[in-house]
């Protein structure tokens, strides 16, 4: 038995068998982001953007990874990757290996914090970071820097069902799809790039019965913190900048009109292109239909991937 989903002018064929094993190739394949190591049989990302400690522990996790323990053929692997990027810094955060270290940099960086009997403390020794010399030095959880994520070969999430590297994924037969709201806020770019590395892509909408499926994702989906709002998720749609003054035109990433894909429903009064700066589509929660925003505000986001087997 099977099923036909037409996508992007293709047929695809979904055959109902259960769910296979991971291909024994998987073990050397991960995102597309992440740089495998022999040495360590593990995956890693060197994050050039700054963050505290805490966000980059929350970043590792949506990408199914962890902030790298600094073991010695770690600091091997992060010191070959850092030194491609010379003008980064001197410091890459990496996860505390509990050990006893010099403090890096020098204690007038350190800012006051309050305690609970309102004494200032100085919050200090408590994180980690990896020196350009290979070096592990203690530093504040507030410091903001590059960091490092690692995930093991033999554990690194790979969905056979949705053909995805990536964990969380939920199949939805009637539409022949998986789809995946990760627990991170991103800009459009941000979005768009954060769903191919997993093998999937920003939403489209290509039926009503599929606007029906994702429109009930969104309503039980955990809010994801740091949204600008809660009921908008960014989706695979883009408007031209017209300089001519015709009207824009929102195409998909794969560059069909809306009208092509199979959906063009839009929320009411959308898109209404807020003080002309609002070129990215969004899916809006209440309706589930969609809705124009800024592209580099930060909102939850939806992956979906045509699936492998259902």
């Amino acid at each position: 038995m099977y099923i036909d989903k037409r996508r992007y002018g293709v047929v695809v064929t979904f055959f109902c068998v259960s769910a296979l094993a991971a291909p024994s190739s998987q073990t050397k394949v991960y995102r597309t982001d992440y740089t495998y190591s022999k040495h360590t049989n593990a995956f890693y990302k060197l994050h050039t953007e700054s963050r505290s400690t805490k966000e980059a522990r929350e970043k590792c996790d949506a990408e199914g990874a962890q902030l790298m323990v600094p073991l010695p053929q770690d600091i091997r692997q992060l010191h070959a990757m850092f030194k491609r990027f010379p003008d980064l810094g001197e410091y890459v955060l990496v996860e505390s290996d509990r050990q006893s270290h010099d403090p890096a940099g020098s204690s007038d960086e350190v800012p006051m914090v309050p305690s609970m009997d309102t004494e200032p403390v100085y919050d200090f020794m408590a994180c980690e970071v990896v020196t350009r010399k290979g070096d592990i030095e203690s530093t504040g959880c507030w410091r903001n820097a590059p960091f490092i994520c690692k995930v093991d070969a033999s554990s690194a999430p790979y969905d056979a069902q949705c053909g995805t590297y990536g964990k969380d994924y939920i199949p939805k037969k009637t539409v022949g799809s998986c789809y995946k709201v990760p627990k991170i806020v991103y800009s459009w770019n941000e979005a768009n790039a954060e769903c191919k590395a997993e093998g999937a892509h920003l939403v489209v909408l290509n039926s009503e019965a599929e606007h029906e499926v994702v429109k009930t994702i969104m309503e039980t989906a955990v809010p994801v913190r740091g949204s600008k709002t809660t009921y908008f998720f960014f989706a695979g749609i883009r408007a031209n900048h017209p300089t001519d003054g015709t009207p824009r035109v929102f195409k998909t990433i794969t560059n069909q009109t809306l009208e092509e894909a199979g959906y063009f429903q839009w929320s009411d009064n959308e898109p209404n292109n807020y003080q002309d700066s609002e070129y990215c589509g969004s899916l809006f929660k209440n309706d589930g239909k969609y809705n124009d925003l800024n592209c580099s505000h930060k909102y939850a986001f939806i992956c979906e991937k045509e699936a492998q087997i259902l």
